[in-house]
């Protein structure tokens, strides 16, 4: 499979490490690339091997592609695909980064659907703590799962192709419904992400500075804390109700772990140990 065009909406990390790897792997013949920052949009303009236009507005970016990629934080997603719809060729395929999918993969749906082009929603699950251009790597994407969330099943043929642009990429490809994806996504991703920010308020708070102590397992349990949070805040709140059922897991489960330190259960403690480590080895 090769695209004549790529639109990439957001040149971030995801977004330029897309690009860098498209063109690496031959995926597409051009790209075309669009950021909100004009200091982003000029440092794609200082890469015409990777990027070949730059444009100022995304409606420009999109015009004539075979498939955009919507790389913008997640609560930008549906309002930037309305606005670029009416711009798209017919019968092209649209997609996103955007790591939660109920709502977005609906609204983008309708929006681009009226004109013609095809979304089906993605997720690579690639991210890094760090965001931005100068981190793009084309190989960001090699061997690490990607969702591909089709509505139903009449997009079937717009998510194999979607998928297999993913494919090209070095990903793993999983399809689910967008219901799934939230619900795996909040247990995988969401919660590490709270958990590891809690832990660094809990050290933050203590009476005494931390950092001097801290080995290699504090840097590793609570590196994702890092994130932005702005874009933190959107997935926290686009993803509220799966997040939540997460987190309640989580709580009992800590209530259980807190009664059995509290009461001598060496038992109930081994048993939490034995579990996680079990779990964890497989990975």
């Amino acid at each position: 499979m090769k695209f004549r065009k790529i639109a990439i909406l957001g040149a971030g990390l995801l977004g330029a490490s897309f690009a860098f790897a498209a063109k690496s792997c031959g995926l597409c013949g051009r790209i075309s690339a669009w950021s909100r920052s004009e200091s982003t949009r000029e440092k794609c303009s200082r890469l015409p091997n990777i990027f070949d236009t730059v444009r100022s507005e995304p409606e420009e970016a999109a015009e004539d592609a075979d498939l955009t990629v919507i790389c913008v934080p997640t609560e930008n997603i549906p309002e930037l695909a309305a606005k670029i719809a009416p711009s798209l060729k017919e019968g092209s395929l649209v997609t996103d980064v955007g790591s939660v999918k109920g709502k977005i993969c609906r609204l983008c749906s309708e929006s681009v659907g009226a004109f013609g082009a095809r979304f089906v929603g993605s997720h690579p699950m690639a991210g890094s703590e760090k965001i931005g251009i100068d981190f793009a790597d084309e190989k960001l994407f090699n061997f690490r799962p990607c969702f591909v969330t089709p509505l139903s099943e009449s997009d079937e043929c717009a998510a194999a192709a979607v998928s297999e642009a993913w494919r090209a990429l070095g990903m793993r490809v999983y399809t689910v419904s967008p219901q799934l994806h939230d619900a795996i996504v909040a247990r995988v991703s969401h919660l590490p992400h709270l958990a590891a920010t809690l832990v660094c308020d809990v050290a933050a708070d203590f009476d005494m500075n931390l950092l001097p102590y801290s080995g290699p397992g504090f840097r590793d349990t609570t590196r994702v804390a890092s994130g932005s949070p702005q874009i933190w805040e959107s997935i926290v709140a686009d993803n509220r109700d799966e997040i939540l059922s997460a987190l309640g897991d989580f709580s009992s489960r800590l209530d259980a772990l807190i009664g059995a330190i509290k009461s001598g259960d060496k038992g109930g403690v081994s048993s939490a140990l034995k579990k996680a480590k079990a779990f964890r080895d497989k990975l």
